[in-house]
C-alpha cells in the first residue's frame, strides 16, 4: 500500500474553492494486476519519468480519438473501450502523484549527498577513514538509522574498520544520541555489520572486482545488467543467483570463500519416472530463497534476469519477510523503555 497525501487530489482548476480539499490521505493497493504499475514497479526511479510521459501521450491519444468517430459502428467500439482509458487515466494520475513524491526526496541536496558516499563506499573509495558527511550528520543529528546504515555500509565495504575509526564512531554516536544506544552497537557487532578490521588483509575489492558489484557505466534508462536496480551496485545475492546459472560457481570458489556464512552446491537426482525433459526454448524454474528477508530492489534484478533474451531461466522467489535497508537496521536496535521506580 502507498497513501498519498490530500493536496494531490487538491482542485486545480481556478476559482474551485478549498472547502472541497480533501483531508484524509488516500490509500492505494499497488499490485500487478495493475497494467501501469507492473509497467514500472522494476524501474530505476531515473526512469519512471519518461515512462509516465509516454504513457500520458499514448492516453491523450486515445481520448481524442472520440472526434474521429464518425460511423454508429465507430462510436460504439469507442464506448467499449472508454471505461479501460478511464481506468488507465485515473492510474495515471496516481502514479504521476507519487513519482513527484518520490522526486522530491531524490532531488533533495541531503539524498544526493548520502547517495554519492554510500556509491563512493561502494566503489571502494576512502572506506578506510572518518567519513567527513558522516561525521556532519552525527553534529546535525540526522535520523539515528541513517547513520548506522551508513556506518555499517563502510564497515562491510573495507571488512571491518580499523579500531580507532569504529571507536570514534561508537563515541560520536552514545555522546550524541544517548548511551542506551550502545546495545543497538553490539547487535550491530554480533550481525557482523559493524566490526573492528582484523589482521587480514580487506577482501571486498577482491569481491567486488570478480563478481562485478560495481558497474562504472550503467544505462538506467534501457538497463543490460542488474547494477540498474541501485544506479550502479549489483546486489551480491542476484549476482550469485546469476553466476550459479551460468557458469557456475566453480569459476569463483576462490571468491566464494571469502563470503561470510557456508556454501555448497548439490545437485538432486530425480527418479527415472518422475524426470521430465525440458522443450527446446523451454527455460528451467530456479527457486533462490531469502531466509531473514529480500529487499525490492533484489526481487526486480531477479525479474531482469528472467526477463533476459540469454538467460535461460525463470527465477521464483520466495522468502520470509520483505525488507529494506531501514527495517533491517530497525530489527536490530534495542529499543529501550523506562523502568519505574
Amino acid at each position: 500500500y502507498v497513501k498519498l497525501p490530500p493536496e494531490k487530489f487538491a482542485p486545480k482548476k481556478q476559482g474551485e474553492g478549498g472547502k472541497d480539499l480533501p483531508t484524509e490521505p488516500k490509500k492505494l493497493q499497488l499490485n500487478s494486476a495493475e497494467e501501469l504499475y507492473a509497467e514500472i514497479r522494476d524501474k530505476n526511479f531515473n526512469a519512471v519519468g519518461s515512462v509516465l510521459s509516454k504513457k500520458a501521450k499514448i492516453i491523450s491519444a486515445a481520448f481524442e480519438e472520440r472526434h474521429h468517430a464518425k460511423t454508429v459502428g465507430e462510436i460504439k467500439q469507442f464506448v467499449s473501450q472508454l471505461p479501460h482509458m478511464q481506468a488507465a487515466r485515473s492510474s495515471l494520475a496516481n502514479h504521476t502523484s507519487i513519482a513527484e513524491l518520490i522526486k522530491d526526496i531524490t532531488t533533495s541536496e541531503d539524498f544526493f549527498d548520502n547517495l554519492t558516499v554510500e556509491q563512493e563506499f561502494m566503489s571502494g573509495i576512502d572506506t578506510d577513514k572518518v567519513n567527513n558527511y558522516i561525521e556532519d550528520c552525527i553534529a546535525q543529528k540526522h535520523p539515528l538509522i541513517k547513520i548506522l546504515r551508513l556506518v555499517c555500509l563502510q564497515s562491510v565495504c573495507n571488512s571491518g574498520l580499523k579500531q580507532k575509526v569504529l571507536d570514534h564512531y561508537k563515541r560520536e554516536i552514545l555522546q550524541t544520541y544517548g548511551y542506551e544506544h550502545i546495545l543497538t552497537l553490539n547487535n550491530l557487532e554480533k550481525a557482523g555489520l559493524l566490526k573492528p578490521q582484523t589482521g587480514g588483509r580487506n577482501n571486498y575489492p577482491t569481491i567486488r572486482k570478480t563478481l562485478r558489484l560495481w558497474m562504472d557505466d550503467v544505462n538506467e534508462q534501457n538497463p543490460n545488467d542488474i547494477s540498474y536496480v541501485y544506479s550502479g551496485y549489483a546486489p551480491l545475492s542476484v549476482r550469485l543467483a546469476q553466476l550459479l546459472a551460468r557458469p557456475g560457481w566453480r569459476s569463483i570458489e576462490e571468491v566464494l570463500k571469502m563470503l561470510p556464512g557456508p556454501h555448497f552446491e548439490e545437485r538432486q537426482q530425480l527418479p527415472t519416472g518422475l524426470q521430465k525433459k525440458r522443450q527446446h526454448g523451454e527455460n528451467r524454474v530456479t527457486l533462490v530463497f531469502f531466509l531473514g528477508g529480500v529487499t525490492y530492489a533484489e526481487i526486480a534484478a531477479l525479474r531482469f534476469l528472467s526477463q533476459m533474451e540469454d538467460g535461460g531461466t525463470e527465477y521464483i522467489i520466495a522468502t520470509t519477510k520483505l525488507i529494506n535497508g531501514t527495517t533491517w537496521i530497525k530489527s536490530l536496535m534495542e529499543k529501550l523503555e523506562p523502568a519505574p521506580f
